[in-house]
């Protein structure tokens, strides 16, 4: 039977090929890569892959694609041409703090089908105020704005007694990387005032120092996605002096 097939096709000159990618009615295989799968709020990241066949694919479009959650339609964010040997290089800059999913597609053509990459998702991270965040424990420190050498600081957290050690925890479910702040000891401090600043991350301490009054140092420190982080502050100057710990304009970097 094959023979005849065969044979008839011969004698209709039609060429009888085995079925490849570059045959009307394949589909586009389309690859994927990322620069980075964790990003911060802003920052660029950027995708390249290889559209095939590549020859058919050059000069054609490829389309970004980002879904910001599961079950939410997939976004067009860019375009991009296919180079001549099948490569495209495409990139956004997420905002949102979340986890994103992104894919690119090649739409379909005369001779192929729609392809679609696979999805890479890109976890988001944003500096938040501590702030403007809720805390879990709080032992006699407040926030607001708080003075260090004569200059202010707003969403700030600070110690609002000298007299024992005092602190303030946040439950941070794991989704921070990062805690920036002034670390210094408040101008409400008397003079001789002394503070011992500490931070843990789920009890292990990550930041420690201990500030004369009108000393600070602005510092970002990697706090390891913990549950908990916990602010300390302690008067150690002396019986005689008070010495308030402040966390100025303290935020973490975090994602949803």
């Amino acid at each position: 039977m094959r023979k005849l097939v065969a044979a008839g096709a011969m004698a209709l000159g039609i060429a009888t090929l085995p079925v490849t990618a570059a045959h009307a009615g394949s589909t586009w295989i389309v690859g994927i890569k990322a620069s980075s799968t964790s990003v911060t709020a802003g920052h660029k990241v950027a995708f390249t892959g290889t559209v095939r066949p590549k020859a058919a694919a050059a000069g054609d479009t490829v389309l970004l694609q980002e879904r910001f959650k599961p079950g939410k339609p997939w976004v067009t964010q860019r375009k991009a041409k296919v180079g001549g040997k099948g490569r495209y290089a495409l990139w956004d800059r997420p905002n949102a703090n979340t986890k994103h999913a992104y894919r690119v597609v090649m739409p379909a053509t005369k001779r192929h089908h729609r392809g679609v990459s696979a999805t890479i998702k890109v976890t988001v991270y944003a500096w938040q105020y501590l702030t403007e965040m809720s805390y879990s424990n709080n032992d006699d420190m407040t926030d607001g704005t708080v003075s260090i050498n004569a200059k202010s600081y707003q969403h700030s957290v600070y110690a609002d007694a000298a007299y024992y050690p005092v602190y303030r925890e946040y439950n941070l479910d794991h989704r921070c990387t990062e805690l920036r702040a002034t670390f210094g000891i408040s101008d409400d401090s008397t003079t001789g005032g002394q503070a011992a600043v500490d931070v843990l991350s789920d009890g292990t301490n990550v930041y420690s120092h201990t500030f004369d009054l009108g000393e600070k140092e602005q510092r970002t420190v990697a706090i390891a996605k913990p549950l908990k982080l916990r602010l300390e502050s302690e008067s150690t100057g002396g019986d005689s002096t008070d010495g308030y710990g402040a966390f100025a304009s303290a935020q973490a970097l975090c994602t949803r």
